[in-house]
């Protein structure tokens, strides 16, 4: 068995990252060497480099028994940081092996780190540089069997051999685990060195960790010896063992991280870039995220191509759609929402999740029934070495996350939420209030996830998560409410939950396939006086992908997505307002429809196909098509789709797509007594390009271009319709069409040098046309300018401090010209000028986070407070009216809100 490297080509791509340490903690053998720090210079290009890195010291890999066992062979590319003095002072992993759970990225990583080098030179001077590594595993033939003894022919004398002297054994007489300080981890590939004078003279010995943080050192004299572990990026461990005659020393050591900042992570492989805009953000990057309030899924409102929502919607717009044209999924399984009441919390903790990954348009044929955009939020992969979590508290909620190992093939987690503002408001709302808080706003959510990979190829998972939201309210005065009212109980509760099973098989790099079944339930009851909006659907939906390598040129993807429902529906509601109709307009609450439905079953089978090819180098382009069946339209609309991009140079690249992407109408629309069965589905075609340019490794510069033509939009009319009964209102036609573009730019800084951040910025106009109207007017949520800039910087001693600020223009208004007095309702209605001609004025707003860690042996204490909206700015978020609409004021946003929050990590 044994392991080879070879810098991969063009592996010197030198990225020196301005102003690094580069720590060199390699030692001369049997000495102990202080490591010397220097700053890195500025960032070169390899072809400036006088003197390529040259290896000079190769260490072999112990290879994984299992592959071992079943014969595997495996390469590892690695991306090395090598000092100026040649040593490596970082590991990652930029390609890990094709089976992954061997242990073959881990004892690559450990073999690596005592790799040496002849320096990189510019002009004859040591300069630090990163490069690329492919360490092959290859198994040795098996040694032939041992001669037989030769016996000596009859008569003949035979020469008697004397066996060899056994050795002397060794004897393990000092034995210990390297741990990271804080977390508990164990720290592989470390090297421990010991050493003492005897007779004057110095003396050492090293050894290195193993997998599991472990060393051990034999033969030992009796006596003190000196300890010194230098890791780099840990601060030198240092201290004194007795070593006694005829006992073992055993022994557990910590080593501090120099920077417990969120951003140190092993480095992965990243996805390849396929679609013309995607946004992808890991965990430990969400986390730390300013004015989110360590919410992870807050982040998603902070993208390029994403409107600022309306004040406690929770609404996700995406490039000017309605928040209803956007889907939401977790590992591909679609969910009703991702936030809690108020959209301050999401549905799902920090500890349960890897990434998140945003399309705004031009999506994959494996993504349907949406003419917006995709959140698609990928759960963890567990890998625990050690029972570990946490445990944070806040203002407003408090949870708890716990994960376990299942030996080393899987792992459980465990986790919970529960607000108290509940417990706030009934404390503090006086007796004597115009309302009464029956149960007051709050929400909780769980999750329990497990996996288990029994071999290298077969990987499953169970994922289990729900939510729950309650709000009851009791009125002294039900005019509060409205005129209309007559009785004076408020009720609003909306709950899911969502079971996940997924399969994934990879034989080998040519074959993948996933297998995803979800089972679930969404429940919304809304109560207001006598009327009432009561939901219960039960829906499962069955995802397989294969994925198969026909060469090296072309690969093919296809599927089935299958949606299934059942629904239960009471509704007691005016009609509701439409886009472009405000609220107060036709939205009478003396006028109810109402309708009764039981057991209605919904199907929605599709199927998608697409085919990656590289006809050249550094092209890549993606056919593809999806076919969907509309129950409820009776519609199959085929839904053809293309994606191009070209790598013109290393640092920059080209793309672009058009697709045609559909989705059914909101069921109230198709209900026979709220609108018009016979309604088709929605259509949008997207046209997109850009450009992307990376001028270092951690920093990129994106451009997209936008257009969206969208057409059999429903849209309400006036025209009738002959049925069974006479002629009656259709209440909702096709006849609706609209366009949205724009461009997005987004200036990344990934987390180098201490800093992580980005600008994004979206300038846009969104336009519709209303069925029977000639002119167009603005969407709802159109908002020409989106800009985002936001920051974080890890200080010494284990400060973060972070920044945002937005600037977004106003959301549409449809201006007030008047009232008239309804004598039927005794109140005075409202007269409105043309729909969304006017604005709301802008909206800014500036949010400052700080977090401090103490990292303590075996556990790490955080405080961190999140203060949004720093300056008070008074963001208008609509207009209020007096009774005859005759005067108005600005209805304000949220105030300066701190949240300050306590989490213990171990």
């Amino acid at each position: 068995m044994s392991g080879r490297g070879t810098l991969a080509r063009g592996a010197v791509a030198v990225g020196i990252c301005a102003a690094t340490l580069l720590p060199s903690a390699v030692r001369a053998q049997g000495k102990a060497q202080v490591p010397a720090v220097a700053p890195a210079p500025a960032e070169v290009d390899a072809a400036k480099l006088s003197k390529a890195p040259k290896q000079t010291k190769f260490v072999e890999a112990e290879y994984p028994q299992e592959a071992v066992d079943k014969g595997i062979t495996a390469e590892v590319v690695l991306l090395l940081d090598i000092s100026a003095a040649g040593k490596v002072t970082g590991v990652g992993v930029v390609e890990p092996a094709t089976l992954p759970g061997l242990g073959f990225d881990e004892a690559a990583m450990v073999a690596a780190q005592g790799f040496e080098f002849s320096p990189a030179e510019i002009d004859g001077k040591p300069v630090a540089v990163q490069l690329t590594y492919r360490y092959r595993f290859t198994l040795k033939p098996k040694a032939p069997p041992a001669p037989e003894p030769v016996v000596a022919p009859e008569g003949a004398a035979a020469t008697p051999i004397a066996p060899p002297a056994a050795p002397k054994p060794q004897v393990v007489n000092y034995v210990g685990l390297l741990r990271e300080r804080g977390t508990r981890l164990p720290m592989p590939g470390v090297l421990v060195t010991v050493f003492r004078e005897i007779d004057a003279k110095p003396v050492g010995f090293e050894a290195t960790t193993n997998a599991d943080g472990k060393f051990e050192f034999y033969d030992l004299l009796p006596g003190e010896w000196r300890v010194l572990i230098e890791a780099p990026g840990y601060y030198p461990f240092k201290t004194i063992e007795g070593i006694e005659a005829g006992l073992a020393t055993q022994v557990t050591y910590y080593a501090e991280r120099a920077s417990y900042n969120p951003f140190d992570v092993r480095v992965t492989a990243a996805r390849p870039r396929k679609e013309v805009s995607r946004t992808v953000l890991a965990a430990k990057e969400i986390d730390k995220i300013p004015g989110t309030a360590g919410d992870p899924l807050a982040v998603v409102q902070n993208f390029a191509g994403v409107a600022r929502s309306p004040l406690g919607s929770g609404q996700i717009v995406v490039r000017g759609s309605a928040p209803e044209d956007t889907r939401i999924f977790v590992d591909g399984a679609e969910v009703p929402l991702i936030y809690h009441f108020g959209g301050l919390r999401s549905v799902l903790p920090i500890g349960m999740l890897d990434a998140i990954e945003f399309y705004p348009g031009n999506f994959a044929p494996m993504y349907g029934r949406a003419t917006g955009g995709i959140i698609d939020v990928q759960v963890k992969k567990l890998e625990p070495k050690k029972v570990g979590g946490y445990a944070d508290v806040s203002l407003l909620d408090t949870g708890v996350f716990l994960e376990v190992p299942l030996g080393k093939k899987g792992g459980v987690a465990l986790a919970a939420r529960r607000s108290y503002i509940d417990g706030i408001l009934n404390a503090v709302v006086p007796s004597d209030a115009p309302v009464n808080i029956i149960s007051a706003p709050r929400y909780y959510d769980y999750q329990l996830l497990a996996n288990y990979r029994p071999a290298p190829a077969h990987d499953f998972r169970a994922f289990l998560f729900g939510a729950d939201d309650s709000l009851k309210l009791l009125f002294k005065n039900p005019a509060d409410l409205d005129t209309a009212v007559t009785d004076n109980r408020f009720s609003a509760s909306t709950s899911f939950y969502r079971s996940l099973l997924t399969y994934r098989y990879i034989p080998n790099e040519r074959f993948e396939n996933s297998v995803r079944l979800s089972q679930g339930r969404n429940w919304f009851d809304f109560k207001v006086g006598k009327l009432r909006f009561d939901l219960n659907v039960y829906s499962t939906q069955l995802r397989d992908n294969v994925r198969y390598k026909l060469a090296d040129w072309i690969s093919v993807s296809a599927g089935v997505d299958v949606l299934y429902s059942k629904s239960d529906v009471n509704i007691q509601l005016p009609r509701p307002p439409k886009e472009g109709e405000p609220m107060g307009g036709n939205f009478d609450l003396s006028d109810t429809l109402s309708a009764k439905i039981d057991n209605a079953v919904f199907w929605s089978p599709a199927a998608f196909a697409e085919l990656e090819l590289r006809p050249l180098a550094g092209l890549l382009i993606l056919p593809g098509v999806r076919v969907d069946h509309f129950q409820r339209t009776s519609q199959s609309p085929a839904q053809p789709r293309l994606t191009a991009r070209y790598q013109v140079t290393p640092q920059v690249a080209a793309k672009g797509g058009v697709g045609l992407f559909v989705q059914e109408p909101d069921f109230e629309e198709t209900d026979k007594s709220f609108g018009n069965p016979n309604l088709k589905a929605e259509r949008a075609l997207h046209y997109s390009a850009g450009a992307e340019f990376k001028p270092r490794p951690h920093i990129t510069l994106d451009g997209t271009v936008f257009y969206k033509d969208m057409s059999s939009l429903v849209s309400r009319t006036d025209t009738l319709t002959t049925g069974p009964m006479g002629p009656r209102p259709l209440v909702y036609d096709n006849g609706g069409t609209g366009r949205v573009y724009g461009l997005e730019l987004l200036f990344r800084h990934e987390f180098t040098d201490k800093f992580s951040g980005w600008l994004a910025y979206t300038l846009s106009r969104a336009e519709r046309r209303d069925s029977g109207e000639t002119s167009s007017r603005l969407f709802d949520f159109d908002q020409t300018h989106i800009l985002t800039l936001l920051g974080s910087y890890s200080l010494p001693r284990n400060w973060l401090v972070g920044g945002r600020f937005r600037l977004v223009s106003g959301n549409p208004i449809t201006p007030v010209s008047g009232s008239v007095f309804n004598a039927l309702s005794d109140r005075y209605d409202p007269t409105f000028g043309p729909p969304n001609s006017a604005r709301n004025q802008p909206f800014h707003q500036l949010d400052l986070r700080v977090d401090k860690r103490w990292i303590y042996q075996s556990w790490i204490l955080s405080v961190y407070l999140d203060i949004q909206n720093v300056y008070n700015r008074a963001n208008p978020e609509g207009l209020n009216y007096n009774f005859d609409y005759r005067k108005s004021k600005v209805q304000q946003g949220l105030p300066i809100l701190p949240i300050l929050g306590v989490r213990g990590e171990f």
